[in-house]
């Protein structure tokens, strides 16, 4: 029974950069095996008087077939797929990062230069509820960390099950910063003993908010303390700018790298 290539596989092919060709011969080498360049330009329907430049091309620039030379006259066969994928997606990250090195150094400067606006959609959520299930809903996306900023009691009792949870199904990096004062309130203190048990604990003085940021500032919110406003109990804030969450992610850091650990004994 022969086998046939599904279309979407050559367009596939094609999407990463395989020429109608290029995509012919080495499909006809996958399903018929070793071939010379007559029989190769016979199987895939490419011209004879073009075969060898395209052949290579998928040999030399691409990897995706290899030659045995010792033959007369030479015999061709694809490569492995998944290794010529590996190697294929190496050299483009290679690539992707010189010419981005190039693009950045030479156009930043330029575009920063101007005063270009920019457009952001910021999203402001009010009341304790709404805060509470945002956060809620980012602990229940948080794949490998959780970094928390508190200064209430009441929000960070709310989030308690949730983090136990998260680090019940592997998200091992939690770390909480909390106002120092804290360590003053027996209640308070009662909770981070708890919380102990399944994350880091530091604190420090001046915290103006609460936050929480997933995987190193993949995503973020912000809830500025109510300390800060009159007749606003809970506000928090969230932005559709892609540095909103590494700024989050940055900042928490700076913070908590700077403080020791909260000792509860």
């Amino acid at each position: 029974m022969s086998v046939v290539i599904p279309e979407d596989v050559k367009e596939s092919l094609k999407t990463i950069g395989f020429t109608d060709y290029e995509t012919s011969i080495y499909l006809s080498l996958i399903l018929q095996g070793t071939m010379d360049a007559r029989e190769l330009s016979k199987a895939s329907g490419v011209p004879y008087s073009r075969i060898y430049s395209i052949l290579t091309q998928l040999e030399k620039e691409k990897i995706w077939i290899d030659k045995e030379e010792k033959c007369r006259p030479s015999k061709y066969f694809a490569n492995s797929p998944d290794e010529a994928l590996l190697i294929m997606k190496k050299q483009n990250n290679i690539k992707f990062n010189e010419y981005s090195k190039k693009i950045l150094q030479t156009l930043n400067p330029i575009y920063q230069s101007h005063d270009i606006p920019k457009k952001m959609t910021l999203y402001i959520y009010r009341g304790r509820n709404k805060c509470i299930n945002k956060m809620i809903s980012l602990i229940k996306l948080a794949k490998t960390s959780i970094y928390l900023v508190f200064t209430d009691y009441i929000l960070l009792s709310f989030l308690y099950e949730e983090v136990k949870k998260a680090r019940a199904r592997g998200v091992i990096n939690i770390r909480l910063l909390i106002e120092e004062s804290a360590l003053n309130d027996q209640i308070f203190k009662n909770l981070l003993i708890k919380y102990q048990t399944i994350c880091e604990i530091k604190s420090r003085n001046q915290i103006f908010g609460s936050s929480i940021i997933i995987e190193e500032g993949e995503k973020a919110f912000i809830m500025l303390s109510h300390k800060l406003f009159n007749n606003v109990s809970y506000f928090g804030v969230d932005m559709d700018h892609i540095a909103f969450g590494p700024v989050s992610s940055s900042y928490f850091n700076y913070l908590y790298q700077t403080v020791k650990i909260v000792d509860l004994t």
